[in-house]
C-alpha cells in the first residue's frame, strides 16, 4: 500500500462526519434557507441541542452553494432553540471551555476541528463540565488518550478490510450498519470515528458509495466495487 492510498479529501472526511451528528436531528430546508428539528432533537439537553444545531451551519457548505451567513449570538441563538438566555449563557461559557465552540464574528461556531469530540459530547460519551479530580487519582495523559483513539482507528480500519474480504459488502452496507456490525466483532467506537476508514476504503477503490434512503432520509451506504 502507497502513502497516497491513505489520503482522504478533508471535505469528505468533514462531511461525512457532519452528516453523522445532524441527520436524526435537523433537515435543511433549501427553499427558505433555514434549519428545522425532527422529533428526535426534542430528546436532546439544551446543550446538545445547541451543538447540533452549530454543527448543522457547518453542513450548509456541502447542501448548497450559496452559503448562508447565519448570526449565532445568544439572542438569536435564544430564539431559533428555544432555551432561554439566563440558561443559555452557561452552556455557551461551557462548551466554549471544553473547546467544542468559539466566538466569531456573527456569534458562536462549532469547532471543526473538533467535530468528534462534539459527537461524543452529544451521544454522552464525554462530559463537557469538569471534574475534579480525586486526590492521588493519577490524570489520564494526552499522550495515553492519543494512543488509545488510534488504536481504535487502526482496528476499525483492520476490521473494514476483513468485512470486505468476508463478502459483508456484497449489499450495500449504511454506515450505521457498519457501526453495528464493529459493535459486533467488539469495536466500540463512536459512528463518527468510522466515517473516515469508509472513506479511505472508497478512496482506495475498495467500496464505493452512493445515497440510499434510511427512516425517511438519504444517507451515504457502501459496498464493494465490482471488479
Amino acid at each position: 500500500m502507497a502513502l497516497k492510498d491513505l489520503v482522504a479529501k478533508k471535505s469528505e472526511v468533514d462531511e461525512a462526519v457532519i452528516e453523522a451528528i445532524v441527520s436524526k436531528y435537523v433537515r435543511y430546508y433549501t427553499d427558505t434557507v433555514e434549519i428545522g428539528f425532527t422529533p428526535e432533537c426534542a430528546s436532546l439537553s439544551g446543550e446538545s441541542k445547541l451543538l447540533v444545531y452549530l454543527v448543522a451551519l457547518l453542513g450548509w457548505q456541502y447542501v448548497t452553494d450559496s452559503v448562508p451567513e447565519t448570526s449565532t449570538k445568544p439572542a438569536d441563538l435564544e430564539k431559533v432553540l428555544g432555551i432561554p438566555g439566563n440558561t443559555l449563557r452557561p452552556i455557551l461559557k461551557t462548551l466554549k471551555d471544553a473547546h467544542l465552540i468559539a466566538p466569531g464574528a456573527l456569534g458562536y461556531n462549532a469547532r471543526e476541528g473538533n467535530l468528534e469530540d462534539i459527537a461524543a459530547a452529544i451521544s454522552g460519551e464525554r462530559k463537557t463540565a469538569r471534574r475534579k479530580v480525586a486526590l492521588g487519582a493519577p490524570a489520564k495523559s494526552k499522550a495515553s488518550t492519543n494512543s488509545t483513539r488510534r488504536s481504535t482507528a487502526n482496528a476499525i480500519s483492520s476490521n473494514i478490510d476483513a468485512f470486505i474480504d468476508d463478502g459483508f459488502f456484497d449489499s450495500t452496507r449504511t454506515l450505521r450498519a457498519v457501526h453495528e456490525k464493529l459493535h459486533e466483532r467488539g469495536v466500540i467506537a463512536r459512528q463518527t470515528s468510522v466515517s473516515g476508514p469508509l472513506l479511505r476504503a472508497v478512496q482506495q477503490k475498495r467500496l464505493k458509495r452512493q445515497k440510499v434512503m434510511e427512516d425517511n432520509k438519504e444517507v451515504w451506504a457502501y459496498c464493494v466495487v465490482e471488479a
